[in-house]
């Protein structure tokens, strides 16, 4: 099975989201600095108490109970922070991976998705599926009925895919009005084709949004690949170009 299009459509790029360490360095820096600082203060504590210096009963304790009381809120604070910060990076890895509007993953999950199915293929040998779809004259629909219905048009659009397809597949919103379905363990290479056919069904009901009926047209481009044969960069390209090839036929 080579690559395929079906239908027709126009073309857009999106960036991969990058999450920074720097607020995670910062976090694990605290929480290792505070941990030698409350043995120093313990220490510090231990000599209080046991120590020959000149102090009265009630000062040495009242120091003592001091030293122990910043060495417990020390400890405390850094390990709430710590896991604070731990919820936060889940939250913004998690994020890093999803598109805001839709709520699908983005090209981010794809590619990973992608390199997992091609992984776990070289030990199957079962194909992976690509396919490309890319919205016809999305443009017109912003520039006629505002920025809001082309927003929840995507999100329309996304849902059908999403219900269209396996379980187990993966779609995810490229980049503007791009969408990716990653197919892991086929069957054999013509099921991916199935797989676009039912994209392009999904899509046959025009989609009433604030009052509007909209009918929406595609480019679905698909190839397949293994794991043994190809990589991730192939695979998207090479459906992007089926998709692409029918664009230029317009």
């Amino acid at each position: 099975m080579g690559d395929g299009q079906l239908a027709e459509g126009s073309r857009s790029t999106g960036r991969i989201p990058v999450l920074s360490g720097v607020v995670m360095t910062a976090r694990r820096i605290l929480f290792f600095l505070a941990v030698p600082s409350s043995l120093v203060m313990l220490l510090m504590c231990s000599w209080v108490l046991l120590g020959s210096q000149q102090l009265s009963t009630g000062i040495r304790w009242l120091l003592g109970i001091a030293a122990l009381c910043a060495c417990a809120l020390l400890l405390c604070s850094s390990i709430a922070t710590l896991g604070a910060g731990g919820r936060q990076e889940a939250e913004l890895a998690l994020a890093a991976r999803k598109d805001p509007l839709t709520g699908l993953g983005n090209r981010f999950q794809a590619e990973s998705r992608l390199e997992d199915a091609l992984e776990r293929s070289r030990t199957s040998g079962r194909a992976v599926g690509v396919v490309f779809c890319d919205l016809n004259d999305f443009k017109v629909v912003n520039d006629v009925y505002g920025h809001t219905v082309g927003d929840r048009l995507l999100c329309a659009i996304g849902a059908r895919f999403a219900d269209s397809v396996r379980p187990t597949d993966t779609v995810a919103r490229y980049g503007g009005d791009e969408f990716v379905v990653v197919c892991p363990e086929l069957r054999n290479g013509d099921d991916v084709q199935l797989v676009a056919e039912r994209l392009e069904i999904a899509m046959e009901r025009p989609f009433v949004i604030g009052g509007h009926s909209l009918s929406a047209k595609a480019s679905i481009g698909f190839t397949v690949g293994y794991g043994t044969r190809n990589d991730v960069e192939e695979l998207l390209s090479r459906a992007d170009a089926a998709m692409y090839r029918i664009k230029m036929q317009l």
